[in-house]
């Protein structure tokens, strides 16, 4: 077992998600990060994530992907960008709606695309089971080959290069896409963490 699968599965049995010698595979690891809460850990780091068990959609894609490559499989991770409108957020509390009643907030969102024995298929484990009752859309099932639901209306998608750093890549696309209103994204994405760790945790 790889090295952080193994980290995940003991924080998972510490925590009380997983029975002591459950093998944890590929598909329980993405329900057990799918669940983490959605709030900015101190860094993106997977063991960061792991450890501190929460994650935005950055952070707990690029978990994702190094588990599935420790388990052998072709994972790529893939940035598309979006904007948050009142359209997309309906079910979001007064005080983000208010933020974009001034405007679209432009944003950069983070999942994965995965080579199973069944086909590719889209991963995105952003939303926690648990937002559910807040009118958001969660990926329940992880079936093999089958695209799961985005958390975000793409605009234009991009597949990080080979040998670049994702999160090296993601911040080049928020500067050139959020431009000024990078700040505001920021503030945006910590509301949102904010207001779903209180109420799905």
């Amino acid at each position: 077992m790889g090295k952080l699968l193994s980290m995940l599965e003991a924080e998972s049995q510490k925590r009380g998600m997983a029975q002591h010698g459950q093998a944890i595979d590929a598909v329980a690891a993405f329900g057990l990060v799918r669940d983490m809460p959605y709030q900015r850990a101190s860094t993106r780091a997977p063991e960061s994530i792991i450890k501190e068990w929460r994650g935005t959609c950055s952070g707990k894609h690029y978990l994702l992907d190094s588990i599935f490559k420790e388990e052998g499989m072709e994972s790529r991770v893939i940035m598309a960008t979006h904007r948050f409108t009142p359209d997309t957020t309906a079910n979001f509390p007064p005080e983000l709606r208010e933020v974009l009643a001034k405007g679209p907030v432009p944003d950069v969102h983070t999942y994965i695309r995965l080579n199973t024995e069944l086909g590719w298929m889209t991963v995105d484990a952003t939303w926690p089971t648990k937002a559910a009752s807040l009118g958001i859309v969660v990926n329940n099932d992880f079936r093999p080959g089958v695209d799961m639901i985005l958390a975000c209306s793409p605009i234009d998608t991009y597949e990080v290069p080979e040998g670049k750093a994702p999160q090296e890549f993601k911040e080049d696309l928020i500067n050139s896409f959020c431009g000024s209103q990078s700040d505001e994204r920021d503030r945006f994405i910590n509301g949102l963490g904010e207001w779903l760790s209180r109420i799905t945790s």
